[in-house]
């Protein structure tokens, strides 16, 4: 029997481990406050303050003893333009994005290290995202291999102001927390980079869905290139790493890549909706994102830099798993799932 434990249980990508779990696997959800839902669950663990150390190393204990094999991390700060203006705080290590990204990561690697030191091994699959490179030649994507940067002053100190190196603070803070996990747990984590996961609790493909439906033409860019996936197939993906952790034959460690095998641009999605959808296209118009930015500031948002190109390679989990889908085959799987939501 897998028995796991997942963070951010009522996240996109928690709740979609909830919903999509096999059968034989028993899952501990870990929540800071209320999960919504709990079938699929096995149990669930309330108060779990992510960045809270002593309570965190205390529960990971609890957990060993209940023969929990894993911890999948999905807890994190996420919100890209909410958080962008924290790296210009005077102290922005005290703010969400680094304490839920970076200092979480780094107290639970800990705790997973020490407990599996002890004797009770427990491993930890790490999520990450696409946002810990900058921008990237046209064409060319991200594989693992490639060496994340980290903008520091001359001092040595890492600089969060600096825009250039990792356009958003975001981004920085997950980069931080990657190494984090690594430099505590090398030996017994994975950490998965992921591109826009799509499922019913938000994101672009519910945001273009619900535009569509309401038959107002709005706007879209179509000179950056994103690879998004349903939360089903993330789910999938992600279990199938945490197998290949405990296969003797495998013991599967380091970072793996999930996206879509091929990019498109938001204004190409929209139009592939549009046509599931049986909209008109003439709804949605193309506009650079430089439009996008511009419009954002002159609302007075704080909008966090979008490179045109972030996109990362999957060659490696499809040699060592199987092959993923393309993101058109993705939008047509969000429709086949969550359509009924949209009468569509």
């Amino acid at each position: 029997m897998r028995h796991i434990a997942v963070t951010g249980i009522s996240g996109k990508v928690g709740d979609a481990l909830r919903r999509f779990s096999p059968p034989r696997a028993t899952l501990t959800g870990l929540v800071h406050k209320n999960v919504p839902e709990t079938e699929g669950l096995t149990d669930v663990v309330q108060d779990f303050d992510c960045t809270d150390e002593g309570r965190v190393k205390d529960i990971v204990r609890k957990l060993a003893g209940k023969k929990v094999r894993t911890i999948i991390n999905c807890a994190g700060e996420t919100d890209l333009d909410g958080v962008e203006g924290q790296r210009y705080a005077a102290e922005p290590t005290a703010l969400s994005a680094y304490q839920k990204n970076t200092r979480s990561a780094e107290i639970l690697a800990d705790a997973c290290a020490e407990v599996s030191a002890e004797g009770t091994e427990i491993l930890l699959l790490h999520l990450s995202t696409e946002s810990v490179f900058g921008d990237n030649v046209h064409g060319e994507k991200y594989t693992e291999e490639d060496k994340l940067k980290v903008p520091r002053d001359r001092t040595g100190t890492v600089d969060y102001a600096d825009t250039v190196t990792i356009p958003t603070f975001y981004g920085l803070t997950k980069v931080l927390g990657e190494q984090k996990v690594l430099e505590r747990y090398r030996e017994g984590s994975v950490i998965v980079r992921m591109h826009g996961v799509q499922g019913p609790l938000g994101g672009f493909f519910k945001r273009t869905c619900s535009e569509l439906q309401i038959g107002k033409p709005f706007t879209r860019v179509d000179d950056m290139y994103v690879a998004h996936l349903t939360d089903a197939t993330v789910a999938e993906a992600i279990l199938a790493i945490e197998d290949a952790m405990h296969d003797p034959a495998r013991r599967t460690r380091g970072i793996y890549h999930l996206s879509a095998r091929n990019p498109l641009a938001p204004y190409d999605i929209t139009l592939r909706f549009a046509d599931r959808l049986g909209k008109p296209r003439s709804l949605i118009t193309p506009i650079p994102l430089k439009e996008l930015i511009e419009a954002g500031r002159k609302s007075g948002k704080l909008l966090a830099p979008r490179p045109h190109y972030t996109i990362l390679d999957v060659a490696k989990f499809e040699r060592d798993f199987y092959r993923l889908p393309t993101a058109e085959a993705a939008i047509d799987e969000y429709v086949d799932l969550y359509g009924h939501l949209f009468k569509m």
